[in-house]
Order: C-alpha cells, then structure tokens, then sequence
C-alpha cells in the first residue's frame, strides 16, 4: 500500500512537472524567443558558409 502513494505522488509529481515545461513552451513561443534563437544560429550558419567560399 506504501508503494502506491509512493507511485501516485511521483505520477503527479510528473504531471505537474510536464505541466509546468508546457506553459514555459507556450509563453517561449508567444514571445517569439524560439524563432530568435533559430535565425540567430542561421546567420551564424550563412556568416560562416559565406566566408569559407
């Protein structure tokens, strides 16, 4: 019996936890922060391409 609400506490733990990653995901992607950081290493990518060629 110990077992089970050891298990249902991590469960809810978990829960909670992937609850919280998506809200922070949500708020990342409303504020544009993940489209920053992609054109960011984009131009870096083009910056270095183009000064090998």
């Amino acid at each position: 019996m110990k077992l089970n609400a050891i298990l249902l506490i991590a469960i809810a733990g978990a829960a909670a936890y992937i609850f919280t990653l998506r809200r922070q995901l949500q708020a990342a992607q409303m504020r544009g922060d993940m489209y920053r950081d992609i054109s960011a290493r984009l131009d870096r990518r083009v910056a270095e391409l183009t000064t090998k060629a």
